[in-house]
């Protein structure tokens, strides 16, 4: 499957999109060097190398150094954690949104049950329950 192809007709990438698109760029430039465990492993190690970026931002701008640009941020750290979340989630046979949604439904439970009341969290479990049945 051609990766343009996967875009077209899509006004915005959604997850489900994102995690197409990821896989055959995946089957295309990636599968041949290394699959299963051995992608957890270069997951993990390049994890900290974007959590590194993370950490020198974040003491950049704690040092009062307000002009240290966020560009690498924006530029490699999201995109990248967006690529290796897909590459952990098809490792593991993971659908992002399902996973995502109920994600943060606990964190609502866990940590902010006082600011919404619990029909409303019924209901919201409800409807990812549903919306996340097939996937």
């Amino acid at each position: 499957m051609n990766l343009q192809r996967i875009l077209e007709g899509e006004s915005r990438l959604t997850l489900e999109t994102l995690q197409r698109f990821q896989r055959e760029y995946d089957i295309q430039f990636v599968d041949g060097e290394f699959t299963g465990f051995d992608k957890i492993r270069h997951t993990y190690a390049h994890m900290g190398k974007l959590f590194g970026r993370l950490a020198e931002y974040v003491q950049m701008i704690e040092d009062d150094h307000h002009d240290f640009s966020a560009d690498e941020i924006k530029e490699k750290v999201i995109p990248d954690l967006l690529i290796y979340s897909a590459w952990l989630a098809q490792e593991l046979n993971v659908t992002l949104e399902k996973a995502y949604l109920q994600r943060v439904a606990d964190n609502i439970r866990r940590l902010h049950q006082d600011k919404m009341p619990a029909e409303e969290l019924r209901q919201l479990d409800a409807y990812i329950d549903e919306r996340c049945k097939e996937k």
